[in-house]
């Protein structure tokens, strides 16, 4: 849970992006990352809660092959999502705090943090488990619909 509250460097991240956007060494990471048994293993670690399927790795070839599609790669794995704390935000919250996984997520466990954590004193702190791993909007759209109308909205 801590990836929230705790920014990347800036040095950092700009190494991290340069370095994937670089002409050699990035190309050489991207030709890694694209191999189909390097997808199939991190589809299986993170994504999947059963084995990805072939349809899976023929549509993720398929996609790898246009150049456009590394941008957003290449920020994730950069880390420009934690470009910053967005503790203040969790601290300054007047809203109850759900924290939502999926069944399948390996990494779930790490989440029971939030609900001890001094950023959630005073806040009620809710953990929810749907069907799912890891992209639960794309994987259980109708279970996150479910949650939101929960939260009252």
């Amino acid at each position: 849970y801590q990836d929230v509250p705790t920014a990347v460097p800036q040095a950092e991240l700009q190494r991290n992006y340069e370095l994937l956007r670089s002409p050699i060494l990035g190309n050489l990471a991207f030709s890694i990352l694209e191999n189909r048994s390097i997808i199939r293993f991190f589809s299986d670690l993170f994504l999947f809660s059963e084995k990805c399927d072939d349809k899976w790795l023929d549509e993720t070839a398929t996609e790898s092959k246009f150049q456009q599609a590394r941008t957003p790669v290449q920020a994730f794995n950069a880390g420009l999502l934690q470009h910053r704390s967005f503790e203040t935000e969790l601290q300054e919250s007047f809203r109850p705090l759900m924290v939502v996984s999926g069944a399948g997520d390996k990494r779930a466990i790490d989440r029971e943090g939030y609900q001890s954590t001094a950023m959630t004193q005073n806040k009620q702190c809710t953990l929810k488990t749907i069907a799912g791993t890891n992209v639960l909007p794309w994987e259980n759209p109708s279970g996150i619909v479910e949650l939101i109308q929960e939260m009252g909205f």
